[in-house]
């Protein structure tokens, strides 16, 4: 495990697999989660390619967010942190994002392309649309939506706090956990590991981001990526419906989209086969298009 730190001194952890001249590929993991959530897709990748997944700020081991900031645009300068830590000068990765982190590579691009990218794959990510918190808050004036803000962060808190003191009512917590991330029939392994994943991660911080989360509708910034991106589906994905997978898809300027059929939102855990082929063929793609592409080593060790 290697330590960068970010813009406002925020240590974030990152860990690495694979050959330090193979192809680069990014990961970041979903909201509560950590990287530890991409299972069994590091080890696949790193036959082939380089491999670097990072916790996001305030998960797992990295640290807490030295500004209190768990924005989306925090997010998005502790991308870049990662990107200049591991990528070297005139060399590119692709980056990998599941869930949540579709919507932090979105706000990182915004505006200004960065060449260190050379593409993209959204794996059980519709970009990080806007949900019913988020969405009237933007029709308000600054006043209420600074109350509203307050609100819902008070109360995202006190769930997470509510979170982590039921946590040993383990059937409770895993019903919810599979209704709101998994198909009904996927293993109840990986919903536990998820749970176990999701209920350590600090209030302040699942708050903070998922309040982040929900008030951005990053598919507004999707046209900004312009280099080739994946979209990686489960059909039935209860967090991700295939309509806003598609909104997503229309949106970006080079997209494909690939669907597994009767897969939910956890995809590096029930899918890590699939998760990894489907990586695999599109950095080979970007690589045969763009040369710089297939020699990214890693500027960390």
């Amino acid at each position: 495990m290697t330590d960068v730190i970010s813009f406002d001194g925020t240590r974030l952890a990152l860990y690495s697999w694979g050959p330090e001249d193979a192809p680069l590929l990014v990961l970041g993991h979903g909201l509560g989660m950590s990287a530890e959530s991409w299972g069994e897709v590091p080890q696949r990748l790193a036959e082939n390619h380089r491999v670097v997944a990072y916790d996001l700020r305030g998960h797992a081991q990295s640290g807490d967010a030295r500004s209190q900031d768990y924005s989306l645009s925090a997010h998005a300068q502790d991308l870049s942190a990662v990107l200049g830590a591991v990528v070297p000068d005139g060399g590119s990765a692709v980056v990998v994002a599941h869930s949540l982190s579709g919507g932090i590579l979105l706000r990182h691009v915004h505006g200004s392309p960065d060449d260190r990218i050379a593409g993209a794959v959204f794996v059980g990510s519709g970009g990080s649309g806007v949900t019913a918190p988020g969405f009237p808050a933007r029709h308000l004036p600054p006043w209420a939506r600074a109350r509203m803000r307050s609100a819902w962060f008070a109360l995202l808190r006190s769930g997470a706090r509510l979170g982590r003191r039921l946590r040993p009512v383990r059937a409770v917590s895993d019903r919810a956990i599979r209704h709101f991330a998994f198909a009904p029939d996927e293993p109840l392994e990986q919903v536990q590991r998820m749970r176990d994943n999701f209920l350590t991660t600090r209030p302040l911080a699942l708050a903070g981001t998922t309040l982040a989360g929900v008030s951005s509708d990053g598919v507004e910034l999707a046209p900004s990526l312009t280099v080739p991106a994946l979209i990686v589906h489960g059909s039935r994905d209860p967090e991700v419906p295939g309509a806003e997978a598609q909104r997503l898809l229309d949106a970006l300027p080079d997209g494909e989209l690939f669907t597994i059929p009767g897969a939910g939102h956890m995809l590096p855990l029930t899918q890590p086969d699939l998760v990894a082929e489907q990586v695999t063929r599109w950095a080979a793609r970007i690589a045969a298009a763009r040369p710089d592409a297939a020699s990214v080593g890693s500027a960390v060790g």
